[in-house]
Protein backbone atom coordinates (compact mmCIF):
# COMPACT_ATOMS: atom_id res chain seq x y z
CA UNK A 1 0.00 0.00 0.00
CA UNK A 2 3.38 2.55 0.36
CA UNK A 3 3.70 2.45 -3.71
CA UNK A 4 0.56 3.77 -4.62
CA UNK A 5 2.64 4.55 -8.64
CA UNK A 6 2.16 0.79 -8.88
CA UNK A 7 -1.58 0.72 -9.47
CA UNK A 8 -1.27 2.27 -13.00
CA UNK A 9 -3.06 5.59 -12.13
CA UNK A 10 -3.18 6.68 -15.68
CA UNK A 11 -2.28 10.66 -15.77
CA UNK A 12 1.00 12.27 -14.75
CA UNK A 13 1.63 16.15 -13.99
CA UNK A 14 4.01 17.89 -12.09
CA UNK A 15 3.05 21.38 -10.32
CA UNK A 16 5.91 23.31 -8.15
CA UNK A 17 7.55 20.86 -5.90
CA UNK A 18 5.00 18.26 -6.51
CA UNK A 19 4.26 15.54 -8.40
CA UNK A 20 0.66 14.61 -9.06
CA UNK A 21 -0.64 11.07 -10.64
CA UNK A 22 -4.53 10.99 -11.19
CA UNK A 23 -7.44 8.86 -12.06
CA UNK A 24 -8.81 11.46 -14.51
CA UNK A 25 -7.27 14.11 -17.02
CA UNK A 26 -5.44 16.65 -15.24
CA UNK A 27 -6.04 20.25 -15.74
CA UNK A 28 -2.56 22.30 -16.30
CA UNK A 29 -3.19 25.56 -15.21
CA UNK A 30 -6.53 24.69 -12.73
CA UNK A 31 -3.24 22.40 -10.63
CA UNK A 32 -1.09 25.29 -10.74
CA UNK A 33 -3.71 27.48 -9.42
CA UNK A 34 -4.52 24.83 -6.72
CA UNK A 35 -0.49 23.70 -5.58
CA UNK A 36 0.30 27.46 -5.51
CA UNK A 37 -2.52 28.50 -3.35
CA UNK A 38 -1.65 25.03 -0.74
CA UNK A 39 1.86 26.26 -0.70
CA UNK A 40 0.62 29.56 0.34
CA UNK A 41 -1.31 28.05 2.89
CA UNK A 42 1.71 25.95 3.91
CA UNK A 43 4.25 28.71 3.89
CA UNK A 44 2.15 30.52 6.97
CA UNK A 45 3.75 27.56 9.16
CA UNK A 46 7.52 28.02 10.56
CA UNK A 47 7.88 24.74 10.06
CA UNK A 48 7.84 25.14 6.30
CA UNK A 49 10.81 24.08 4.06
CA UNK A 50 11.22 24.95 0.48
CA UNK A 51 10.41 22.96 -1.61
CA UNK A 52 7.97 20.85 0.52
CA UNK A 53 8.11 17.92 -2.49
CA UNK A 54 5.52 15.23 -2.51
CA UNK A 55 3.44 12.81 -4.52
CA UNK A 56 0.04 13.31 -4.78
CA UNK A 57 -2.44 10.19 -5.94
CA UNK A 58 -6.19 11.79 -6.71
CA UNK A 59 -8.29 9.20 -6.66
CA UNK A 60 -12.04 9.24 -7.33
CA UNK A 61 -12.96 7.15 -4.34
CA UNK A 62 -13.15 3.72 -5.85
CA UNK A 63 -10.95 0.38 -5.64
CA UNK A 64 -7.66 2.29 -5.69
CA UNK A 65 -8.82 4.28 -2.58
CA UNK A 66 -10.61 1.41 -1.13
CA UNK A 67 -7.25 -0.73 -1.10
CA UNK A 68 -4.80 1.95 -0.05
CA UNK A 69 -6.78 3.59 2.48
CA UNK A 70 -8.14 0.48 4.39
CA UNK A 71 -9.33 1.19 7.61
CA UNK A 72 -9.82 4.93 7.11
CA UNK A 73 -12.06 5.06 4.41
CA UNK A 74 -13.71 7.98 5.85
CA UNK A 75 -10.79 10.06 5.33
CA UNK A 76 -10.37 12.51 2.97
CA UNK A 77 -6.56 11.95 2.40
CA UNK A 78 -3.94 9.95 3.93
CA UNK A 79 -0.11 10.72 4.29
CA UNK A 80 1.87 7.32 5.52
CA UNK A 81 4.43 8.06 7.95
CA UNK A 82 8.32 7.34 6.29
CA UNK A 83 6.90 8.26 2.89
CA UNK A 84 6.36 11.10 0.72
CA UNK A 85 3.09 10.52 -0.57
CA UNK A 86 -0.13 12.07 -0.18
CA UNK A 87 -3.31 9.73 -1.19
CA UNK A 88 -6.68 11.71 -1.90
CA UNK A 89 -9.70 10.35 -1.16
CA UNK A 90 -13.09 11.00 -4.15
CA UNK A 91 -11.60 14.41 -5.75
CA UNK A 92 -11.87 17.14 -8.75
CA UNK A 93 -9.35 19.33 -9.98
CA UNK A 94 -11.79 20.86 -11.66
CA UNK A 95 -13.94 22.01 -8.66
CA UNK A 96 -10.86 22.09 -6.35
CA UNK A 97 -12.82 19.34 -4.07
CA UNK A 98 -12.44 16.68 -2.14
CA UNK A 99 -14.99 14.35 -0.37
CA UNK A 100 -15.80 11.63 1.93
CA UNK A 101 -19.12 10.90 2.06
CA UNK A 102 -20.27 11.99 4.66
CA UNK A 103 -23.47 14.05 4.78
CA UNK A 104 -22.25 16.45 6.67
CA UNK A 105 -18.29 18.00 7.02
CA UNK A 106 -18.11 15.80 3.66
CA UNK A 107 -16.10 18.33 1.34
CA UNK A 108 -13.14 20.62 1.45
CA UNK A 109 -10.89 22.11 -1.05
CA UNK A 110 -8.05 20.26 -2.77
CA UNK A 111 -5.65 23.24 -1.74
CA UNK A 112 -6.41 22.29 2.11
CA UNK A 113 -6.08 19.21 1.80
CA UNK A 114 -2.69 18.89 0.15
CA UNK A 115 -1.40 21.91 2.81
CA UNK A 116 -3.21 19.87 5.50
CA UNK A 117 -1.55 16.44 5.05
CA UNK A 118 1.82 18.33 4.13
CA UNK A 119 2.01 19.63 7.60
CA UNK A 120 1.17 16.45 9.14
CA UNK A 121 4.67 15.22 7.67
CA UNK A 122 6.55 19.06 8.80
CA UNK A 123 5.05 17.82 12.35
CA UNK A 124 6.89 14.34 11.97
CA UNK A 125 10.44 15.89 10.78
CA UNK A 126 10.18 18.59 13.35
CA UNK A 127 8.75 17.20 16.23
CA UNK A 128 9.51 13.44 15.22
CA UNK A 129 7.53 10.36 14.32
CA UNK A 130 6.72 9.48 17.53
CA UNK A 131 4.60 12.68 17.55
CA UNK A 132 1.69 10.95 15.91
CA UNK A 133 1.73 9.05 19.28
CA UNK A 134 2.51 11.35 21.42
CA UNK A 135 0.69 14.25 20.89
CA UNK A 136 -3.09 14.68 21.33
CA UNK A 137 -5.65 14.37 18.13
CA UNK A 138 -6.92 18.14 18.58
CA UNK A 139 -3.21 19.16 18.79
CA UNK A 140 -1.46 17.17 15.65
CA UNK A 141 -5.08 17.86 13.25
CA UNK A 142 -5.97 21.12 14.76
CA UNK A 143 -2.81 22.74 13.53
CA UNK A 144 -2.58 20.92 10.35
CA UNK A 145 -6.03 22.38 9.63
CA UNK A 146 -4.50 25.88 11.10
CA UNK A 147 -2.03 25.71 8.63
CA UNK A 148 -4.41 24.58 5.89
CA UNK A 149 -7.07 27.72 6.83
CA UNK A 150 -10.28 25.28 6.59
CA UNK A 151 -12.08 22.82 8.28
CA UNK A 152 -14.81 20.55 6.80
CA UNK A 153 -17.60 21.71 9.33
CA UNK A 154 -18.90 25.46 9.19
CA UNK A 155 -19.85 26.74 11.73
CA UNK A 156 -23.29 26.23 11.82
CA UNK A 157 -22.42 22.47 11.30
CA UNK A 158 -20.57 22.35 14.37
CA UNK A 159 -22.95 24.07 16.16
CA UNK A 160 -26.01 21.57 15.22
CA UNK A 161 -23.64 19.02 15.74
CA UNK A 162 -22.73 19.76 19.38
CA UNK A 163 -26.59 20.96 19.93
CA UNK A 164 -27.92 17.50 19.44
CA UNK A 165 -25.24 15.96 20.69
CA UNK A 166 -23.73 13.89 18.17
CA UNK A 167 -20.36 12.04 17.41
CA UNK A 168 -18.70 13.11 14.59
CA UNK A 169 -15.03 12.62 13.10
CA UNK A 170 -14.39 16.22 12.34
CA UNK A 171 -15.29 17.55 15.40
CA UNK A 172 -11.89 17.43 17.37
CA UNK A 173 -10.69 18.46 14.00
CA UNK A 174 -12.89 21.57 14.19
CA UNK A 175 -12.12 22.11 18.18
CA UNK A 176 -8.56 21.23 17.96
CA UNK A 177 -8.10 24.50 14.84
CA UNK A 178 -9.84 26.56 17.49
CA UNK A 179 -7.52 25.77 20.25
CA UNK A 180 -4.64 25.86 18.25
CA UNK A 181 -5.80 29.55 16.84
CA UNK A 182 -6.07 30.56 20.55
CA UNK A 183 -2.70 29.22 21.82
CA UNK A 184 -0.74 30.64 19.44
CA UNK A 185 -2.26 33.92 19.79
CA UNK A 186 -1.86 33.86 23.35
CA UNK A 187 1.95 33.27 22.90
CA UNK A 188 3.46 35.16 19.74
CA UNK A 189 2.68 32.42 17.42
CA UNK A 190 5.30 30.10 19.07
CA UNK A 191 4.35 26.23 17.21
CA UNK A 192 7.41 24.89 19.64
CA UNK A 193 5.89 26.03 22.64
CA UNK A 194 2.50 24.94 21.53
CA UNK A 195 3.33 21.95 20.96
CA UNK A 196 6.16 21.37 23.98
CA UNK A 197 3.16 22.21 26.25
CA UNK A 198 0.96 19.93 25.28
Amino acid sequence: RYFPALLAFPYHARAGALEIWSETPIGQPKLETIVSDATRRLATSPLYRVPESRKIFLTQGGWRWTWLALNQRDAFALSPPVTDSIIVNRSSIGDNAVWNGRAIGGKRSLASIIAHETCHEMERRHFGLASDWLKPTWLREGYCDYVAQESSLSDADYNQLVASRSIHPALPYYEGRRRVAAALAANGGNVDALFAAN
